[in-house]
């Protein structure tokens, strides 16, 4: 018995460990090495700084990922980032893709700050990408989530880029009032957050105006509040300081506010360029080009839109040239047909009509170009989706014939486990039931032999007294039970009181007087099981129906319930007992 127990309990532990293995993908590769490497996440941004969209920043990160630096989440951030700031359209939907697919995983949807920075570059990369459809939807996306956190001053923030994408899109009124909605609501509060979300708030208003052609009183108007807002921050810092991300360090603060103001100088230049006031223009592009930003390539490259509106081509054309030579031959870009438009006005109106017109058939086609690149871009854009999708299909669908493998090998381990527990515990009560059995049996039995003695010994007594039966002994019924015993009258299936009377010639109310109504019945019962056991234990050969016939019952079912109903087991079961 112990050691069937044990070798099941073996084929249970056995199954468990089956059962229960892993079929995940986790490896237990090696340890990531030590960090002190060139492969970090900072030397890979540095070198992003210097050259935005390097291959230089993107081998970084790829070597990082490999040593172990960078997590996968983070590279893969990374590298949309580096692929965000490339005016490769490829490379842009590379961005737009790693985005939309980081925003599916858990991790990113988990946690509010990545879900924020995901959100902003896949913003940034539709925006480069001039896809105001994707743009709107992201942008649209990242002010409810930061409405959603409580972050109300970046909603603000990216509710105007939705208003400079809806201009975009041909809703000019509804797009300016978003933006001015938004201006309302941060101008005036002397925390540095709404400080800087109100500026940018302002540029990308200035910039609608200058795409929409509206007068240039209203730039003027925002180019002076921004610096009025700038001044008052360079006054009074301590009262500005708020302690959020965005706030420059002390040693910082001239750069970001100088940065900003001479924004706002390159805006009013422009604007008093377009009202022909020559003196103002030139007072605020002085400013302009004094200034850090404005000795950039960037800054004179925005400074090169006022030259032509003051007739200045000569030093228009020259920025052009030295922006050209900047680009390495890259020209098949907006910028580019930018250069060309400019570069035929300044022509015409040197009266180089057929240079002019050349440059403007060049204009045309780069513009046209670009038009069907960016269609093609989208296509391709749509179809990496589509693949990308396929292939996230292909992952799920193999992840979840992975969870249903666990799972029906789980569920055939329990099932097994269950059965074989209950296969225990049935063997454990069916030898239970066999002890019980032959424990009940071998009481029957004692019980039987001690009745036979006690028999013996009363017939034994009863031989020595008078044989006749007399009507007023008080002994008539114990007289009446050894008859019934003695001469086996009971063995007569249709043994009854009539029988009795006609065997003693008593009359029927001695036989009553001598039984009980119930008495009786009862007794003739009991006589014939006693007889059963005993043909039971003397003829083990016997089937039922004949220890039942041999025993006075009428029928198997009878005698097989009144057994049961006196010993606690049937006739079939006693015998089984008893081997």
């Amino acid at each position: 018995m112990k050691k069937g127990i044990y070798h099941i309990l073996c084929i249970v532990v056995a199954i468990l460990a089956v059962g229960c293995t892993g079929t995940g993908d986790g490896e237990s590769g090696s340890e990531p090495q030590a960090s002190d490497t060139l492969y970090t996440e900072a030397a890979a941004m540095a070198a992003h700084a210097t050259q935005p969209g390097s291959e230089r920043a993107l081998l970084i990160i790829d070597s990082a990922e490999i040593v172990g630096n960078i997590q996968p989440y983070d590279a893969q951030f990374l590298r949309a980032r580096v692929y965000c700031q490339s005016y490769d359209d490829m490379r842009l939907d590379s961005a737009i893709i790693i985005c939309e697919q980081l925003m599916e995983e858990d991790s990113v949807k988990m946690n509010d700050i990545r879900t924020e920075e995901v959100l902003e570059v896949l913003v940034n990369a539709c925006r480069r990408q001039r896809d105001d459809e994707g743009e709107l939807r992201w942008a649209t996306y990242l002010v409810n989530h930061c409405y959603k956190q409580g972050w109300e001053t970046e909603a603000l923030r990216n509710e105007a880029e939705v208003g400079v994408v809806l201009t975009h899109l041909g809703n000019i009124d509804e797009g300016l009032a978003k933006i001015d909605s938004v201006i309302v609501r941060l101008y005036g509060i002397r925390k540095f957050n709404e400080l800087d979300a109100c500026i940018i708030a302002m540029k990308r208003k200035i910039v609608v105006l200058k795409e929409s052609g509206v007068q240039s009183s209203e730039i003027i108007m925002v180019a002076q509040r921004m610096l009025e807002m700038l001044a008052d921050y360079e006054q009074h810092p301590d009262v500005y300081h708020d302690g959020t991300y965005r706030e420059p360090p002390e040693e910082h603060r001239s750069g970001y506010i100088d940065f900003y103001r001479s924004q706002a100088w390159s805006y009013l230049a422009y604007a008093y360029a377009l009202e022909n006031n020559h003196g103002q223009a030139r007072h605020y592009l002085d400013l302009f080009l004094q200034s850090y930003y404005g000795q950039t390539l960037d800054g004179r490259e925005s400074s090169a839109a006022i030259y032509a509106l003051l007739g200045d081509y000569d030093r228009m054309l020259a920025i052009y040239d030295e922006w050209v030579r900047e680009m390495g031959g890259d020209t098949v870009n907006a910028y580019y047909a930018t250069i060309l438009r400019d570069r035929a006005v300044a022509s015409k109106a040197k009266g180089h009509i057929v240079e002019a017109y050349n440059l403007m058939c060049r204009h045309d086609a780069l513009a046209q170009q670009l038009s069907d690149r960016l269609l093609r871009s989208k296509a391709h854009l749509y179809a990496a989706r589509f693949r990308a999708q396929e292939q996230q299909r292909e992952i799920d669908r193999q992840r979840e014939e992975k969870q249903r493998a666990v799972i029906i090998g789980s569920t055939v381990a329990i099932v097994a486990i269950l059965t074989l527990l209950f296969a225990l515990y049935a063997l454990f009560q069916w030898r239970k039931t066999q002890l019980r059995n032959r424990i009940l049996a071998w009481q029957i039995t004692e019980t039987l032999h001690y009745k036979d003695e006690f028999r013996k010994l009363n017939y034994e007594n009863s031989a020595k007294t008078e044989s006749k039966f007399i009507i007023h002994n008080s002994e008539l019924g114990s007289e009446l039970c050894n008859l019934i015993e003695r001469e086996q009258l009971y063995l007569n299936p249709n043994f009854d009181r009539q029988m009795l009377m006609d065997r003693t010639g008593l009359s029927k109310e001695q036989i009553g007087a001598a039984f009980s109504p119930s008495r009786f019945p009862t007794f003739v019962r009991e006589l014939r099981l006693d007889h059963a056991v005993q043909l039971i234990n003397e003829h083990p050969d016997f089937t039922i129906e004949q220890i039942c016939m041999a025993s006075g019952f009428a029928n198997a079912d009878t005698f097989t319930r009144n057994f049961r109903a006196k010993y606690g087991m049937t006739p079939t079961t006693y015998i089984r007992s008893k081997v």
